[in-house]
């Protein structure tokens, strides 16, 4: 992913030099465990900490209220002492502390993968290291899955279960950007359908018909095909429901129609038709360059491949 500079990147970097103190830390995980009791009073904080100098406590405190902590007044009408409590850009400190972001962490040894390729039959195998998950195939090049996760993901997940616990994390993270917000800050995403997604991605075909969805504040860049794209729409999910099946418990890696080749109806506009084949029968879905179903047609089999 690549991100672009900010006219406000000198008060970020600011504010996480402020995070750069094992104290300040301290404070905002006592804080995160503590918040349903409500805010915490400066001096059951500092007990909490384990900190016995007031004047140093209060301090560091201070150098996170307002950024990343809030400090509540007392009320009168309710009888609360006040104290302090996490914003939100504090709990999202905690969160990616917690997620394993910045620990090095997983497994060692690939973990097999219960299925085959949908290319060549071989066994398929899920590698982590240095924050980076790769499921693909063991005997040929022409499969794989491969996105940075944080090690929390996996921290509490037996082995057997990481493929299709991977499986979730990049649908989820896919659902994220296409409901229009970035995985990393937030931002506004928008998306644009092309032939090789106008990048030279290793993995990619150049005649591949790929979706690129944008963060327009910091740049991040999310690539799926445009089959992947449309497997949140009704008429993919209907037609597995139709067939007694249940996309979401199917894993990505037996759709063998994810990696099946787009037939470029037009090219501009761009346009692009694709077939999924269940039991005895073929969906076969056109889409234009914004997502949209532009055709749906149910057929036999036999007429479908004819």
């Amino acid at each position: 992913m690549e991100a672009r500079e900010s006219d406000a990147d000198v008060s970020h970097g600011a504010a996480f030099a402020l995070l750069g103190n094992e104290t300040r830390v301290a404070i905002l995980r006592e804080l995160w465990t503590s918040a349903t009791e409500g805010p915490v009073p400066f001096s059951e904080l500092r007990e909490r900490v384990g900190m016995r100098d007031s004047g140093q406590f209060n301090y560091h405190l201070m150098k996170l209220t307002d950024t990343f902590v809030r400090k509540v007044e007392p009320d009168e009408d309710d009888d609360s002492e006040g104290g302090y409590t996490l914003r939100f850009a504090g709990v999202s400190v905690v969160g990616a502390i917690l997620s394993g972001a910045y620990q090095q962490a997983g497994f060692d040894d690939p973990v097999p993968v219960d299925g085959e390729c949908i290319r060549c039959g071989g066994a398929l195998e899920l590698a982590y290291e240095h924050e980076r998950a790769n499921l693909s195939c063991t005997e040929c090049d022409n499969f794989t899955t491969q996105s940075n996760v944080p090690a929390g993901v996996f921290s509490e997940v037996d082995l057997a279960e990481t493929p299709a616990v991977f499986d979730r994390w990049i649908r989820s993270q896919v659902d994220q950007v296409a409901a229009g917000f970035c995985m990393l800050c937030q931002g506004p995403t928008g998306f644009e359908v092309s032939i090789g997604g106008g990048t030279a991605l290793d993995a990619a075909d150049e005649n591949e018909v790929l979706v690129r969805y944008e963060c327009e504040r910091c740049g991040a860049a999310v690539f799926v095909t445009v089959t992947e794209a449309m497997t949140r729409h009704p008429a993919v999910i209907s037609f597995y429901y139709d067939h007694g099946l249940d996309l979401r418990d199917e894993p990505s890696w037996a759709l063998g129609w994810l990696l099946d080749e787009v037939t470029v109806v037009s090219e501009d506009p761009l346009v692009v038709s694709f077939d999924i084949t269940l039991d005895d029968e073929t969906v076969r879905l056109t889409v234009d360059d914004r997502l949209t179903l532009v055709e749906e047609e149910r057929l036999p089999v036999e007429q479908a491949r004819a």
